[in-house]
């Protein structure tokens, strides 16, 4: 006959057993999760929240202006501006190093001002989470960096795809950690970095690579224009979580940078499971 303590001793195995399940069809990191979202600023109802805005960047009408006299004080020049999605996304897997996947597409628009000369450009960036705006980071700076700075260090970092039109230099290029040269860039024809445009902006989780391709929409007769880079050790860059948005800055001379609208989605690092094989999350 079984006895009370034999009873008890097979309830504890059956409440281990039943805790060693769960815990093995939980995800190796509950943080780590693929993340998708499309916002068009003209309808409210798809971003809501989920955005904020920083410095001198301002959320009105139909767009997202980066470069707003907010104060009303300093006019159209030495301003900059931030917006990014509100929560941290997966850059990395923190045990693995395994680097996400994303890819990401946005419509924008660098917009000359009357009587001004134009300047300084935008960036769509990642950097540690939660974002800032660094100050005395206008002009060149495209509010990513601190002015005098030669490498951004500790959670000033960042990863940016550049759309400069200082000097009618126009060009789109890749900056880790500086706004004053980049790790590799495409030459633009002068003056071409005016009125709509759509980016297309691709990392690869298994290659490292990070591929831009930039069109014309006022002027389909240009480009597509493209630029790409090999990511070093991803961990060398940044935290496993980062911030992810769009930055500019204007300095002596002066233009509008605006988004219109923007999507964005990751694909998780692949996995194995218990047999070996490969999943992904």
């Amino acid at each position: 006959m079984a006895t009370a303590a034999s009873h008890a001793r097979s309830s504890i195995l059956v409440s281990v057993c039943a805790g060693c399940f769960l815990l093995l069809c939980l995800p190796c990191d509950a943080a780590a999760s693929p993340l998708s979202f499309s916002f068009d600023f003209s309808n409210k109802s798809t971003f809501s929240s989920r955005i904020q805005v920083m410095g001198d960047a301002l959320q009105q009408d139909n767009l997202v202006d980066l470069t707003v006299d907010t104060s009303y004080r300093r006019g159209i020049h030495y301003l900059k501006g931030r917006m990014s999605y509100v929560d941290p996304v997966p850059f990395f897997d923190g045990t693995t190093h395994e680097l996400t996947s994303f890819v990401t597409h946005f419509t924008f628009a660098i917009k000359p001002i009357p009587g001004e000369i134009r300047g300084d450009g935008m960036a769509f960036f990642l950097s540690s989470f939660p974002p800032t705006v660094p100050a005395n980071s206008t002009g060149g700076n495209l509010g990513l960096i601190v002015q005098g700075d030669g490498n951004a260090l500790g959670a000033d970092r960042f990863v940016a795809i550049v759309f400069k039109t200082f000097n009618s230099s126009d060009h789109i290029g890749i900056d880790i950690n500086s706004a004053s040269s980049s790790k590799n860039e495409t030459a633009l024809p002068d003056f071409s970095l005016n009125g709509s445009m759509t980016a297309c902006i691709t990392l690869n989780g298994t290659t490292g690579m990070i591929d831009a391709s930039l069109q014309f929409n006022d002027n389909r007769s240009l480009g597509p224009f493209k630029v790409s880079y090999q990511l070093p050790d991803p961990s060398s860059l940044l935290p496993p979580e980062v911030a992810v948005g769009f930055s500019a800055g204007t300095g002596d001379y002066s233009e509008r940078h605006q988004i219109m609208s923007w999507s964005f989605t990751t694909t998780l690092p692949q996995r194995k499971d218990l047999s070996g094989a490969e999943t992904r999350i």
